[in-house]
């Protein structure tokens, strides 16, 4: 089963101390089940050139190097128009592309913010921190 891990999930793996059950789940899922994202790629690169710091710019793009990157294509685009004008029309619209990418690409979605997106009815979401 594919998990798209959202921003707050892959945060979690830049810690210097990431929680033991981040680091359980994350070791249990094998490496051609972990996506992200390019949504929370461009997310995570804009907080780390925030930082001016390089080697925080060098830990995000190892970090993006060791999962696979989920676009935002045409199915996203529609399953985004359909969860903008029925679900979520005021929900932020990085978490409602990121939604879409899951829904539309049948991922179960790791973030630690389960309320926000369990709004969606199609969508499966798990929080890996706690």
């Amino acid at each position: 089963m594919p998990y798209l891990l959202d921003t707050s999930t892959l945060a979690e793996a830049l810690r210097s101390a990431p929680s033991r059950a981040f680091v359980r789940r994350l070791a249990s899922i094998p490496s051609r089940e972990r996506w992200t994202s390019v949504i929370t790629v461009s997310q995570l690169l804009v907080a780390a050139r925030r930082t001016q710091q390089p080697r925080v710019m060098q830990d995000v793009v190892s970090l993006v190097a060791a999962v696979r990157v989920a676009s935002f294509d045409m199915n996203a685009a529609q399953s985004f128009a359909k969860l903008r004008a029925t679900v979520a029309p005021e929900m932020d619209a990085d978490d409602l592309m990121i939604a879409a990418i899951a829904v539309s690409g049948n991922y179960v979605l790791a973030t630690k913010r389960v309320h926000e997106f369990s709004v969606f009815p199609h969508l499966r979401v798990e929080d890996w921190t706690i």
